[in-house]
């Protein structure tokens, strides 16, 4: 590995990728022209479309474009340069989005891009659903180590195991699920500038990045390695859509989103959900209101105070039980919406067997933390408990201390 400059990322997919995005694909192409004409000639005829359409008006629900719907795409960009004050010489263009069917099929299509047959690098305490990417990918797992055991940002340790292991690719998930935990810009930076000085791919799944409760503002790897890094982002979270299934790629690079993966999203999904892209654009028309008058967006606002309230209530009621936060060290969990929890003194077994356990006696619904490569820890997710559930939670982890003590 090397800091030599990056290669153009259509120059390093697998040869079976390669050959879809090179691929003619005439349906598109034809459907588009055809489109464009129609307008200024309403006398021509189309015989070139794949669903069923000219029957009632308002049942038809068609198929949109495989990148997302062009206005959806000026919002998106729009608003991420505005959240993360870059100007419009550096900040995304509408071909620099491509909306996914979530950040799952992102997620999952950039590793196999990007990861094919290649060593991968994952945070420990990592969403589990990674492994299930990496493996489509037929890629090989390595779990790296982001954090010394004070807590700093271990970039040294960090360059240490991917030259030793010849790791290519790594993903960085800051705010992360499960930990909760957050860069500062000074780190990100840092972090940035070793995966420039390795060359090698970071795919930044980014989806909590503006659910963060430190007062500061949103953060993304993207614009400090435009080269080297691709973001991924949804609605599903902070927007309250995660059935409407819209996420979206970011990347400084339109080849990556504006022409692989318009070929390899039409293979996998033919487009993403028209009527959640829809919806999430009735959402982002206030919001990017709001920044556009250098305001907070106000749903956002309002979710995040609500988010924050209640982490602060779980870590209380957590602390109380003698569960100790776990994930940073040294640090409290400042994002997303999930915490990590070591298993408390009172308890005898292990992580498994104590998210079983609590199920069972109808007590909480937790994830034993080895499903993330943390054993002998909890993940609690507080998106789904009101205040009130939390004072509840409480009283049941009580009893069940005390049937276990």
């Amino acid at each position: 590995m090397s800091s030599a400059p990056f290669v153009s990322p259509l120059d390093i997919l697998p040869n079976h990728i390669r050959g879809i995005v090179e691929r003619a694909t005439p349906i598109p192409s034809i459907a588009q022209s055809a489109q464009a004409l129609s307008k200024d000639h309403p006398e021509l005829v189309r015989a070139d479309i794949g669903q069923i359409s000219g029957f009632d008006s308002s049942l038809e629900v068609l198929y949109g474009p495989p990148v997302g719907l062009p206005a959806l795409r000026d919002v998106i960009a729009e608003s991420w340069n505005l959240s993360h004050r870059l100007d419009e010489k550096h900040g995304l263009k509408t071909a620099n989005v491509a909306v996914c069917t979530g950040a799952a099929e992102g997620l999952s299509l950039l590793l196999k891009c990007f990861a094919q047959d290649k060593k991968v690098g994952l945070p420990r305490g990592h969403w589990e659903n990674y492994l299930n990417g990496v493996a489509l990918a037929n890629g090989e797992v390595f779990v790296l180590d982001y954090f010394d055991e004070e807590g700093a940002l271990d970039i040294a340790g960090l360059k240490k195991s991917i030259v030793a292991e010849g790791i290519e690719v790594i993903v960085a998930n800051f705010p992360c699920n499960p930990t909760g935990a957050v860069l500062n810009e000074a780190e990100a930076k840092a972090l940035a500038a070793m995966v420039q000085d390795l060359n090698i791919i970071c795919i930044a799944d980014e989806v909590y990045d503006r659910l963060r409760y430190d007062g500061h503002a949103p953060l993304s790897l993207l614009p400090f390695a435009p080269q080297h890094v691709v973001a991924v982002s949804s609605a599903s979270k902070e927007y309250l859509l995660p059935g409407a299934r819209v996420g979206f790629v970011l990347a400084m690079q339109p080849a990556i989103t504006d022409q692989i993966l318009r070929k390899v999203i039409r293979a996998s999904s033919a487009s993403p959900n028209v009527l959640g892209q829809r919806r999430l654009l009735e959402l982002l028309g206030p919001d990017l209101e709001d920044l556009r008058a250098g305001r907070e967006p106000g749903l956002l606002s309002r979710v995040r105070a609500e988010l924050g309230q209640r982490k602060e209530s779980l870590l209380a009621v957590l602390d109380r039980l003698e569960f100790t936060s776990i994930g940073r060290p040294g640090h409290v969990p400042q994002g997303t919406i999930f915490l990590m929890a070591g298993l408390p003194p009172w308890w005898s077994g292990d992580d498994v067997s104590l998210a079983k356990s609590a199920l069972d006696a109808c007590c909480v619904s937790t994830v034993p933390g080895s499903a993330f490569g943390l054993p002998g820890s909890i993940r609690f997710s507080y998106g789904g408990m009101t205040v009130e559930r939390i004072e509840q939670l409480e009283k049941n982890l009580e009893s069940f201390r005390a049937s276990h003590s």
